[in-house]
């Protein structure tokens, strides 16, 4: 809530001046939020009524504000059995869903995934190129992860390379480590 709203100085320990929130700087423009799956039920109240009115409070604040913004919102679990299971608002998903736009998982859209992680690599060094082994088993990998775990994979083959093969310019497959890694990190 204090990401989107703001605060005042003085609202909380450690509020040492106020601080305007995500909705407040996007007056006039578009907020995305990610995982809005994710946000609390008390954020889910506060998030509606901003949607719906455009007032909001920071918090500690008693002066209401207004700020004029189009929301965009995404998840990764689809928001209506959210809403079936009641960790998600009716009102607010149906405030939300003025426009779905549902995104095929990254395994659906295989002629994307070069694209993306010749983009992604250029981002990190523009110096490397994919060797046609990475380039297949980019491609022949399931990604569960989507487009992050695709992100994350470039980062890693670039950054974790064995030393030996850092001179060259070309990543490898082996680089890629796709088979070896765990289908959850955080829990091993």
């Amino acid at each position: 809530e204090r990401e989107l709203f703001g605060h005042i100085k003085g609202a909380f320990t450690g509020a040492n001046e106020s601080r305007a929130g995500l909705f407040e700087a996007a007056d006039s423009g578009t907020l995305f939020l990610d995982e809005v799956a994710e946000a609390a039920r008390e954020v889910q109240v506060a998030l509606l009524r901003a949607i719906e009115t455009g007032m909001f409070r920071r918090i500690g604040d008693v002066r209401e504000r207004f700020a004029d913004v189009r929301v965009i919102a995404a998840s990764n679990r689809p928001l209506g059995r959210a809403v079936e299971s009641g960790s998600f608002r009716a009102d607010l998903f149906h405030r939300l869903n003025v426009v779905h736009i549902l995104i095929p998982p990254l395994r659906d859209r295989p002629e994307e995934i070069v694209p993306l992680a010749n983009a992604f690599l250029a981002r990190v060094d523009a110096t490397l190129a994919f060797g046609g082994a990475a380039l297949h088993a980019l491609s022949q990998y399931a990604w569960p992860g989507n487009v992050r775990e695709l992100q994350n994979a470039v980062e890693r083959a670039v950054f974790m390379r064995p030393a030996a093969t850092r001179t060259g310019r070309e990543i490898s497959d082996a680089d890629l480590c796709l088979s070896r890694q765990p289908a959850d990190p955080l829990s091993s």
